[in-house]
């Protein structure tokens, strides 16, 4: 691995802590990851068109932001 490659993992462990290992630190990671992400961006495209043009379904940040809110 680069030095690089190196300094980058390191800063982020320091920032973002260690790999997560259960589903509660795996939404924390993703939260912190992205904490400046808008609300309404899809993270999980579950359908696209399915139910009428231009519809989506899915889970955008804000659908974790409020499960996280809900599970703490």
């Amino acid at each position: 691995m680069s030095r690089t490659m190196d300094r980058i993992r390191r800063e982020a462990i320091e920032q973002y802590g260690d790999a997560p290992a259960t589903p509660a630190e795996a939404l924390d990671h993703v939260l912190a990851m992205f904490a400046d992400a808008p609300d309404d961006w899809m993270v999980l495209e579950a359908t696209k068109g399915l139910y009428g043009d231009g519809v989506r379904t899915g889970l955008t940040m804000g659908d974790l932001r409020d499960l996280h809110a809900a599970l703490t």
